[in-house]
């Protein structure tokens, strides 16, 4: 079942549907998808124009960001990559070097190693690229329901642009949103950039 319309239907329908179709989506299919968008993000001027960015770092199913961040630490950038803090449910930027640096933390996302720990001031980041399960034309977003990137972003510059990665089947017409939910600046599909 795929949703068109968001008549009655709730974030927790909305993420149901969401991870099954993303489980059904095959490695080479995601692989495929992720290079294309990694192309499209990586050609925009606001990104060679930037200097500090936070990329996430991609769980199984969603759009893959390792060439993201390799092609942006060649190209001299300062890439910071979220840290879980799960008693406060909060975010860290902590800026890496290398994807060697990172090890499966909390929830098995990659995270830095603890000597690798190099926290940045939110306010500094120019860009953050954000994962999410699905989004809405208008750039709403629904993640995985704690809340970790709505409230990290409440303390970004109100300047910095904020990105979602997602495949086009990810994207709707309407999401559900709450009043503390933070939309992105514009979504990065296989089909190209929406702002």
């Amino acid at each position: 079942m795929l949703i068109d319309k968001v008549e009655a239907v709730t974030k927790e329908d909305i993420r149901r549907v969401m991870l099954r179709r993303r489980r059904e989506t095959s490695q080479e299919e995601i692989d495929e998808k992720s290079r294309r968008i990694a192309e499209v993000l990586l050609s925009l001027d606001f990104i060679r124009n930037n200097q500090t960015f936070m990329v996430y770092v991609n769980m199984p199913g969603e759009v893959r960001t390792e060439r993201i961040i390799e092609d942006l630490l060649k190209a001299g950038k300062t890439v910071a990559v979220p840290v879980c803090i799960p008693q406060t449910v909060d975010l860290l930027a902590s800026e890496i070097k290398g994807l060697d640096e990172l090890v499966p933390g909390h929830y098995g996302i990659l995270e830095p190693k603890k000597e690798f720990i190099r926290p940045i001031d939110p306010r500094t980041l120019e860009v953050i690229i954000v994962p999410g399960i699905a989004f809405d034309i208008r750039g709403n977003r629904i993640g995985h329901g704690k809340g970790y990137y709505d409230r990290f972003l409440r303390k970004v510059s109100p300047f910095a642009k904020k990105v979602g990665l997602a495949f086009e089947f990810q994207v709707m017409p309407d999401v559900p949103v709450c009043h503390f939910d933070v939309p992105m600046d514009m979504i990065i599909t296989e089909n190209g950039m929406r702002k």
